[in-house]
């Protein structure tokens, strides 16, 4: 049974693992080759004016210019997209962000081929749970999660179809009050304000966000349930439908070759499932998966309900929606894609859609991995000096590190046990004046008593210095493990990568906005999958 990532055997150039995605990425000419057949295709028109109007409320020169490449032709696009996170999400989402406005602009430079960086706003998800919690750093340095809880009423709705509700003011309450007293707090709480209100679409607020940090830079933002482009992707949607048999079986095909090479097929597969999404009560309803209910009707899936085949494939096109493995075939469609960056999970469902892409006759664009950095400030990195540990070190599972770093304190110190010291200091002094006491009484027996009274005070005495040298030790131990917890909520906070659990605000906050924006993007290094360490 198949039970190893793909992603990092890819990354690796594992043979088996390039044989099922090819990895052009690495090779200047097949980014070349890239470049120049995707800026053979147009965009399609729909997109095209769905990213003008998603710009119209952040216009910058960037953005014009970056239109008019895309509207004379010509032009290439580098694209990547993600789920609509809370104030914007783990910081992997401004890293893919970055990462399309530098990748495009390296490989324009080394093809001349004009090149967009294009943000596909994943809204048509329906799993709030992915999308409703914001992680930060306390004034303490603890990890301070803040969240937005779903309503049940919501169950199932696509993010685009829902609204934030009254439980994002405290969320809000709760962010600012996590970051009172970094400098550039206020900006960045005015921001959020201003975008994430009751009344507000967490798409929409996301979107905004996005503007607000990569506008100056150029970045477009596609949104695919704008009314158009729900309209361009009716063409994509009715073959999936027609074609949902046979785009099944290469599907299949395809899940076996992943498990015969001994790796974890990311996307599950339905039978007979098409790979579109259906909207039975409108677009402001719920969505189902589909599946076969013999050869004239679809089943919702998880419920009893039928519908007729016919029914879908005539639905109107609001009523219809893209699953994970559906998303880039629209994306390539519209698009003239050259590269699509991708996270861990992405790269490992691309694997899956090889066939897809040739059954569609949507050409496949390269896939490249997104940018990965970790932030390591001034406060991260005098920990890792005292606690004598490096990056590196911090993959281990907290108890050994503790171990590590508790056994360093007592080698660099040389410190006795307390247990050890108590044994040696009072041993002597109670064989000494048993043996003493004896003898005493003998010559007075006065002498037992001064004797007893001695053996009582010495004995004190030595415990509590004893005593004492163990609270100082507690203390000093006490102070090693906040350390650790202090380093570890910095840089591997619950035990996982930085940026898949620490959202912008906190960075934002401290280093104001611009100037963070501005650091990723000059610490990420184009079509590059290596963890890179950015010290503001």
């Amino acid at each position: 049974m198949s039970n190893v990532a793909f992603t990092p055997d890819w990354l690796a150039g594992r043979a088996d693992a390039v044989a099922l995605l090819p990895r052009g990425f690495t090779d200047p000419t097949a980014r070349r080759d890239a470049a120049r057949a995707a800026a053979t295709r147009r965009i399609h028109p729909a997109a095209l004016a769905a990213l003008r109007r998603a710009a119209e409320g952040r216009p910058t020169p960037a953005r014009a210019a970056h239109l008019e490449a895309l509207a004379a032709g010509g032009a290439a696009v580098v694209a990547t997209g993600q789920q609509p996170g809370l104030f914007g999400g783990p910081m992997y989402s401004v890293y893919k962000a970055a990462a399309a406005i530098v990748d495009a602009r390296a490989l324009q430079a080394e093809t001349g081929v004009p090149c967009v960086p294009v943000f596909w706003l994943q809204n048509e998800d329906h799993a709030w749970r992915m999308i409703d919690r914001c992680a930060v750093l306390d004034r303490a340095g603890a990890l301070a999660a803040v969240q937005v809880p779903g309503r049940p009423e919501d169950e199932g709705l696509p993010f685009a179809a829902r609204r934030l509700g009254p439980d994002v003011a405290p969320a809000l309450d709760a962010l600012g009050e996590a970051l009172v007293g970094l400098s550039e707090a206020d900006a960045v709480m005015a921001l959020l304000r201003d975008l994430y209100r009751p009344d507000a679409a967490p798409d929409v607020a996301f979107a905004g966000l996005v503007d607000a940090l990569f506008a100056e830079h150029g970045l477009l933002v596609l949104n695919p349930r704008d009314a158009g482009v729900l309209e361009a992707a009716a063409p994509l949607h009715a073959r999936a439908l027609a074609e949902a048999a046979p785009i099944d079986a290469a599907l299949q095909a395809r899940a076996e070759a992943l498990d015969a090479a001994g790796y974890v097929v990311q996307v599950h597969l339905r039978p007979g499932a098409p790979l579109t999404m259906f909207h039975p009560d409108g677009p402001g309803g719920r969505r189902y998966r589909l599946e076969p209910a013999g050869d004239a009707a679809w089943r919702l899936c998880g419920t009893d309900r039928v519908v007729e085949r016919a029914a879908v494939a005539a639905a109107p096109p609001d009523h219809l929606g893209t699953t994970a493995l559906l998303r880039p075939l629209l994306q390539d469609t519209l698009l003239p894609t050259a590269a699509y960056l991708g996270g861990p999970g992405e790269i490992a469902y691309f694997a899956q859609l090889p066939p897809v892409y040739a059954a569609l006759d949507v050409p496949m664009p390269l896939i490249a991995p997104r940018a990965r950095l970790r932030v390591v400030d001034e406060t991260a990195a005098r920990l890792l000096e005292q606690l004598a540990l490096t990056l590196d070190d911090l993959g281990a599972p907290r108890e050994a590190l503790l171990a590590r770093v508790a056994g360093a304190a007592d080698a660099g110190a040389e410190r006795p046990d307390p247990d050890a010291l108590e044994r040696a200091l009072l041993t002597p002094i109670e064989a000494t004046l048993a043996e003493f006491r004896a003898a005493a009484g003998e010559v007075d027996r006065g002498l037992e008593k001064a004797v007893d009274k001695t053996r009582e005070t010495l004995v004190d005495v030595s415990r509590r210095l004893v005593e004492r040298y163990r609270r100082t030790l507690t203390r000093q131990d006490e102070v090693t493990v906040t350390r650790l917890d202090r380093l570890q909520a910095r840089l591997t906070p619950e035990g996982a990568p930085q940026e898949r659990v620490l959202c912008w605000p906190w960075f934002g906050a401290r280093y104001g906005i611009e100037g963070f924006v501005d650091a990723v993007l000059a610490a990420v290094v184009p079509f590059d999958g290596a963890l890179r360490t950015l010290s503001p």
